[in-house]
């Protein structure tokens, strides 16, 4: 059972809360039970804003990605390694796996 609780603040004070709760992309209710302390926090960590076209790009690298593994280990259970390059895809996976990481890291600053 739950039991609601209401306050009276400004218009200005509500825009300024309803931001806040934006931000840190939260239910303003669990952000007021937080700061009130009703709740530990335990909350997921703030995901800084990104830029979709970016997102959508790094999301279509990691499926290439996960297809080029899958068809690695494909290639494994088979015992068809000495059809391909293995160290030179390897090599190549590290290397989009660096570049992916150092992108992300860029983004969060």
């Amino acid at each position: 059972m739950t039991e609601t609780a209401a306050f009276r603040c400004s218009p200005a004070e509500k825009a300024r809360l309803d931001a806040e709760a934006r931000r840190a992309r939260r239910p303003l209710a669990e952000l007021l039970r937080e700061r009130l302390p009703l709740v530990r926090s335990g909350h997921r960590k703030v995901v800084p804003e990104a830029d979709p076209d970016l997102l959508v790009a790094l999301s279509r690298i990691g499926a290439n990605m996960n297809q080029i593994a899958r068809a690695l280990n494909a290639a494994r259970k088979v015992r068809v390694y000495d059809q391909l390059d293995v160290l030179a895809i390897s090599a190549s996976l590290v290397a989009i796996e660096r570049q992916l990481d150092a992108l992300r890291e860029n983004g969060r600053r």
